[in-house]
């Protein structure tokens, strides 16, 4: 299967284990099937950034697909975001919602090769506080990820699967006002939803009262 990584840095060999612990989902790999969303993301340095492309046999892995519209997965994405993404201060506003997203919800990422799913970088990172705050409902966030606008990810966090990457080529993208102008339009999308939300909406608090009451 082929993705594509946008990087400023060319990285012909992946090593499993390295990467930042703070990503949507923890360390591993971060591809995309789309060719332009790399492409975005490796114009945004400062000097001239790399498109790699690669091919990853998949097949017989363990998949985790978090990547439909179904509360569970919805939720489920949520409590493994916050995990990671969240500052221990944030968590520590928000430990009894995330404790309770990770009770109702559990996923042990350490059982699975490669996780498909959305991504929450940094033009989205709102999302998931505002929603844990009670100022973005449930349906907004579902309205985001299927209008697509958070976009699609895999992520390859097993060390069997490291060992079925190959890398195809790469090409080098020019720096560009692309991202700035990405970063712009998302905080402009997301003003956008703020202000259409309403509170007749299914709010997390809500979300903990109806369970309260099973």
């Amino acid at each position: 299967m082929k993705f594509y990584y946008g990087s400023e840095s060319l990285l012909l060999k992946p090593v499993f284990g390295v990467g930042n612990p703070t990503n949507d989902y923890g360390v591993g790999f971060y591809l995309t099937k789309d060719k332009e969303a790399a492409r975005l993301w490796a114009s945004k340095s400062s000097h001239t950034g790399y498109l790699m492309e690669y091919d990853v046999d998949i097949n017989g892995l363990k998949v985790l697909y978090l990547n439909t519209l179904t509360e569970k997965d919805v939720l489920s994405w949520i409590a493994i975001l916050v995990e990671h993404r969240f500052s221990k201060e944030l968590r520590a506003t928000y430990k009894k919602r995330i404790d309770w997203l990770k009770e109702r919800f559990p996923i042990d990422t350490s059982e699975y090769d490669v996780i498909v799913g959305y991504r929450a970088d940094d033009s989205y990172f709102d999302y998931s506080i505002d929603f844990m705050a009670d100022d973005l409902s449930l349906e907004s966030l579902e309205e985001a990820m299927h209008l697509g606008k958070l976009g699609m990810q895999t992520v390859l966090i097993s060390e069997r699967v490291f060992s079925r990457i190959r890398y195809i080529n790469h090409e080098e993208v020019k720096p560009s006002d692309e991202y700035r102008l990405f970063r712009a339009k998302a905080r402009a999308e997301y003003r956008k939803l703020r202000v259409a939300d309403s509170e007749d909406n299914t709010f997390l608090r809500d979300l903990i009262r109806r369970e309260s009451k099973r």
